[in-house]
Order: C-alpha cells, then structure tokens, then sequence
C-alpha cells in the first residue's frame, strides 16, 4: 500500500535518525561539563540524560530541557543550583532555627 502516510513514516524515520545525529554530536562536543544555556553568562554542570530513547547532554539544575540550546563553556560552573545539586543538595549553612538533619 502507497500514499501519504507511508511517505511520512519514512520522511519522520529520517528525521528521527537526523535529530539523534544532532543530539550525539551535541553530546561530544559538551563532553567538558560545562555549559551555557543561549546567550547566558551562567555556566552550568552538565551530565548525560536520557531523552526520546537517545543518550543527551543535559544541564544538572534541569533550566533547559532542550539540549540544542546548551553551548560549551570554558568557564567554572557558577550556576548555584548546579553546585548545590553536584554537592549532594546539601548546604553549608543552616537556616536559623532548624537542625541538621543526617539522613
């Protein structure tokens, strides 16, 4: 059988096989942990996810989901969300009134 659904399926094939050829080079290319998120001056940690099946770069505070927005940085990691989630989420100080908990 012919028409157009089976000419989509293969054109949305060939896509599919573009986006994780886009997705893998953007892969290598943050392989230094750190990144920015479009313009942004903020340096964060980057770590792999898995997204639509295809191993992703990913920012480790999670402020972008998209991982063809993230630009290799040279820079040390100033996003404090990322340092705070690279550190194990704790923190070194205490709010006033509340104990340390050890869990």
């Amino acid at each position: 059988m012919s028409g157009p659904a089976n000419e989509d399926s293969g054109a949305a094939g060939t896509d599919v096989e573009h986006l994780a050829a886009v997705l893998a080079r953007r892969r290598r290319e943050l392989t230094g942990g750190r990144a920015t998120i479009g313009a942004s001056s903020v340096v964060h940690a980057v770590e792999e996810t898995v997204w639509a099946g295809v191993r992703v770069p990913a920012v480790l505070c999670r402020a972008a989901a998209d991982p063809l927005r993230l630009h290799p940085a040279e820079n040390p990691v100033t996003c404090r969300r990322c340092l705070k989630r690279a550190s194990g989420g704790r923190s070194a100080r205490v709010p006033r009134g509340q104990t340390e908990l050890d869990v």
